[in-house]
């Protein structure tokens, strides 16, 4: 369910949201909240390339499935926190339920 908040926007950020409703022919309201899932994406990435998220939670944070999330962090160019480590624990993880 959708909640109503009230914001004050600086002129900046208000000069971004208009520039997009103007371009993808959006009503304002839809232009923010594209940027704001956009900026929502760009700092779940963050967060996982700073190793302080995992994949799942990374991609609850930017409302994205895990494989979608996978997908930005490529586009981005980071690369996964996972340790070869880990990576090992999980294979042995792995072969010793078979």
């Amino acid at each position: 369910m959708d909640v109503v908040k009230s914001l004050r926007l600086p002129p900046e950020l208000l000069r971004a949201v208009r520039h997009r409703a103007r371009h993808e022919k959006l009503d304002e309201s839809t232009a923010m909240r594209q940027l704001m899932a956009l900026g929502a994406a760009e700092y779940a990435v963050q967060l996982y390339a700073a190793g302080r998220l995992t994949l799942n939670q990374a991609a609850e944070v930017a409302a994205l499935t895990p494989r979608e999330m996978m997908e930005a962090l490529l586009e981005r160019g980071v690369r996964g926190n996972v340790t070869r480590e880990q990576q090992r624990r999980a294979l042995e993880n792995i072969m010793g339920a078979k």
